[in-house]
């Protein structure tokens, strides 16, 4: 790394995106402002942070979560590895291909049945606990025997979870997973798709899971020459599969788009015979391979809304914002269900690669209505998640929780915004006793 000049260096391993690599305690934090009494809990962010200091993409860093947790007014920080094989080089001669369990689990983690799972789409997830401690593989007693995805929905009015996993090499490309409350898998069927496609997120609402089947292909033989292994293809289509919840293969219905591509959706609902569907729809991804990610006004998320009809068999597109956006999210409690209000991190559209941007955004989902939030010059944030005041809380009478680096000063924190005065001043930053390296996806873990 000494012998390597930043300018040498790809995007994903410079400034803020840099790994840090010390594991470290903090307590009492220093907080500008006041945490607000109601958040007891933990958020735990996942991000790509490679041990040797060098990945060949962003995707492939070895998953660090860093861990803020409030208590009666209270912060404390840790971080801690996954330690995975991949992290402990233990994979083998192969890197460990085909080994399920060899997941760099660093993408995204969630709460369900009393089990937090570190997540990426490639692999098994990982067990760990609040404390980010690494437990290890986890395969639902056996049952899962294919990849799980970085995107799992939690029903919030059965405790079900609901996954799918899909494959690059080999078919069947898609499979269909759903978890009981109580964390037992109860149903796997195949779905039949005929291209080798990046699924990284889908929806659900009250009765239907919808599959997004994007034109973001895998090239097997561009992989095994050292070329980018996806590219965006639109000659093979674009289309939504709608599956009742509990249904199979032979029960999906499709219903073609104009191409594009989707990395993340906000949320979905169901209005009678219509399904509603708010996702940072992208013109193109990797059009010139997994190095060209988020490049160009094309590669950019606009917020738009999908209006599938199941009684006419017909899909209505339309953008709600100009705003490049991406990492949406909702109130956990409303997902599937209609929400009011949903949130998203700003993106910089005059980058050449992923850059977070200095905003983040707060839509009300019906109107297209949105509230920004400038966090500053030289400040960037991350993903907004919500948390809510109470369990009883109406959608709204909350926090919205964000990571941020100030690159003026080199220091992360973490912020609180009042929902309902989301571009006002933050109630509390709080200041972070190491730099938090850009990253993925988190989670709000509330004391039960």
């Amino acid at each position: 790394m000494s012998a390597v000049s930043e300018t040498e260096l790809q995007w994903h391993l410079q400034g803020n995106w840099a790994p840090v690599f010390d594991e470290v305690d903090g307590n009492e934090l220093e907080v500008v402002g006041e945490v607000p009494r109601e958040l007891n809990g933990v958020y735990i962010r996942n991000g790509m942070n490679p041990k040797s200091g060098h990945s060949d993409h962003w995707f492939f860093g070895d998953g660090m979560l860093h861990g803020v947790t409030f208590e009666d007014g209270r912060v404390s920080y840790r971080n801690r590895y996954v330690r995975t094989p991949a992290y402990l080089e233990e994979a083998g001669a192969d890197g460990g291909l085909g080994d399920l369990a060899n997941s760099k689990a660093n993408t995204h983690i969630v709460r369900h049945a009393g089990k937090v799972l570190a997540l990426e789409e490639g692999h098994l997830p990982w067990l760990v606990d609040e404390q980010l401690n690494t437990i290890g593989p986890y395969d639902f007693a056996g049952r899962l025997k294919g990849s799980m995805t970085a995107h799992p929905r939690i029903c919030p009015e059965t405790g079900e979870m609901m996954f799918f996993g899909y494959s690059m090499m080999a078919e069947p490309y898609l499979t269909y997973h759903r978890a009981n409350a109580a964390g037992e898998l109860v149903q796997t069927e195949v779905i039949d798709i005929p291209n080798p496609v990046m699924m990284h997120d889908w929806n659900v609402s009250r009765n239907y899971v919808i599959f997004m089947d994007l034109p973001l292909v895998f090239d097997l033989e561009a992989a095994m020459k050292g070329e980018s292994p996806f590219g965006f293809k639109p000659e093979v289509g674009a289309r939504l599969g709608v599956m009742p919840r509990d249904g199979g293969n032979a029960d999906v219905r499709w219903f073609d788009i104009d191409p594009c591509y989707v990395f993340h959706p906000m949320n979905a609902h169901e209005e009678g015979d219509k399904l509603v569907l708010y996702v940072c729809r992208l013109n193109s991804a990797m059009r010139n391979g997994m190095d060209d990610m988020y490049s160009g006004d094309e590669s950019l998320g606009k917020m738009t809304r999908w209006t599938i009809d199941l009684k006419a068999g017909t899909v209505q597109e339309e953008r709600l914002d100009d705003a490049p956006i991406d990492f949406p999210r909702v109130d956990d409690r409303t997902i599937g269900m209609p929400s009011r209000f949903g949130y998203a991190m700003g993106l910089d559209p005059n980058a050449q690669s992923l850059t977070f941007d200095r905003y983040l955004y707060k839509y009300e989902l019906a109107t297209g209505g949105r509230d920004r939030l400038d966090l500053g010059k030289g400040v960037r944030g991350a993903e907004p998640v919500f948390a809510a005041r109470t369990p009883e809380s109406v959608d709204d009478d909350g926090f919205v929780l964000s990571l941020a680096h100030d690159e003026n000063r080199n220091q992360s924190k973490f912020l609180v915004m009042d929902a309902q005065n989301f571009s006002g001043k933050p109630l509390a930053e709080i200041l972070l006793p190491q730099r938090v390296p850009y990253g993925a996806h988190g989670s709000w873990m509330p004391d039960s």
